[in-house]
């Protein structure tokens, strides 16, 4: 079950140029996005619930401010970046604390199907532990969220066809990887 956050939304006008949803909406919408991002980049254990609560926090002060100049999930996951760089910061100064489950609960699969599912993205996850964090980025904006090679440059600030090569080099890497 997801988690409830009992917060006050903003009670202003949003500026001009900001997508007319209130931060309640925001979060049923786009919830389970963050976990995914998060859990992708690399947050695992008891950060990936402390990172997620993290990432909504921060949504919340920056709403009524926010002027946006992309897609709500391009600023989702620019913060999304920010909160596993620093939770990966603290958790290499204090270390791992208990791992949560890959995925968010889910009553569709059927057990050997879960299994066979939580094999493989264990495996995702453990290349993308070899990936350095631009690579790794790009590798889950773009090929496991589906996002366009435009999203994800301008979330990160770099050239387009930078993008596609490293998605090439990367999906070949990842193949090979699996293969082994």
């Amino acid at each position: 079950m997801r988690p409830r956050l009992h917060l006050v939304p903003p009670e202003s006008e949003p500026p001009p140029g900001v997508e007319p949803r209130s931060f309640e909406q925001l979060y049923e919408a786009h919830f389970a996005f963050s976990w995914r991002v998060l859990r992708h980049l690399g947050l695992g254990g008891t950060a990936l619930g402390d990172g997620c609560q993290e990432l909504w926090l921060a949504v919340h002060r920056r709403l009524p401010t926010l002027e946006l100049r992309c897609d709500v999930r391009t600023w989702l996951f620019g913060i999304a970046i920010n909160v596993a760089r620093n939770h990966r910061r603290t958790e290499a100064r204090r270390g791992a604390g208990a791992e949560l489950p890959l995925e968010l609960p889910s009553t569709e699969l059927d057990p050997e199907a879960r299994h066979a599912a939580r094999e493989v993205w264990g495996n995702v996850q453990r290349f993308l532990d070899t990936c350095d964090d631009t690579d790794r980025w790009i590798f889950v904006f773009n090929v496991l969220e589906e996002l366009s090679a435009g999203e994800t440059a301008r979330a990160l600030g770099v050239d387009v066809s930078s993008v596609y090569q490293r998605v090439r080099v990367l999906k070949r890497a990842v193949k090979k990887w699996l293969q082994e």
